[in-house]
């Protein structure tokens, strides 16, 4: 397990004061990316044959958002691992050690030449910490969009800009929660999302958000200009047990 120490401040705050969602993410990937940082075997191979790694999705239940000030430490864990993909859980807990967010997500092995997944010897498999998963519910990590008779309501198109692009030369996966709020309704409250994640987008890419909700929630659908998915999300007010 790796763990970090975070103070909130002004940058990842919404304008209640509160940890923003894709603030949350930021910090679960940085939290991510140091703990893999430790796994110095993948590390090693991935830098001699130019690999990496995507994330194609990732589950956030929130119990309650942080507010500015608050000391907070994020864990991390790998607790599935083949030779294909790996599992992770990371939780944000309050400075008592309560549970703030828990999040479980599924990173796919990329040759970065080509942007297309890959697999890693066994024996390297053979290396990676493995710990227990977290006590959670965990949903089917493809987001199968609803047959609904309504139709969707187009939003406002956004493009690529360089402030979404890391180090990958796309979009880095929590501007995707960035752009999935600001298609939200207003004021719409959820305790839960999930995520999937389709083509990266990359930098001036027109990104055209579609809205639907349904009894599950609400739904946003982050595609290109031909209606192919970037991202596809849902946020829903269940309460995680």
């Amino acid at each position: 397990m790796f763990s970090m120490e975070y103070r909130l401040g002004a940058s990842r705050v919404d304008e209640t004061g509160l940890l923003r969602c894709s603030g949350m993410v930021d910090l679960m990937q940085d939290c991510s990316g140091f703990q893999l940082d430790t796994e110095q075997a993948l590390n090693t191979y991935f830098a001699e044959h130019g690999l990496g790694m995507y994330l194609a999705s990732r589950q956030i239940d929130i119990v309650r958002m942080p507010a500015y000030g608050e000391q907070m430490t994020l864990k991390t864990w790998i607790f599935d691992c083949n030779r294909f993909y790996g599992c992770r859980n990371t939780l944000l807990l309050d400075a008592a050690g309560e549970v703030c967010a828990a999040s479980w997500c599924i990173g796919v092995f990329v040759d970065l030449s080509t942007a297309r997944g890959t697999r890693i010897p066994q024996i390297l498999l053979e290396q990676v910490r493995l710990e227990p998963a977290y006590e959670m519910e965990y949903l089917p990590h493809k987001l199968i969009l609803p047959d609904a008779s309504q139709p969707w309501e187009q939003l406002s198109d956004r493009v690529a800009d360089r402030s979404m692009i890391d180090r990958y030369h796309h979009v880095n996966n929590a501007r995707y929660f960035d752009l999935g709020e600001e298609a939200l309704p207003e004021g719409y409250a959820y305790r839960r999302v999930r995520i999937a994640y389709k083509t990266p987008a990359k930098h001036g890419a027109l990104i055209c958000p579609r809205r639907l909700t349904t009894a599950e929630g609400c739904w946003i659908a982050l595609c290109d200009g031909q209606g192919k998915p970037y991202a596809q999300l849902l946020y829903s007010d269940i309460v995680p047990v």
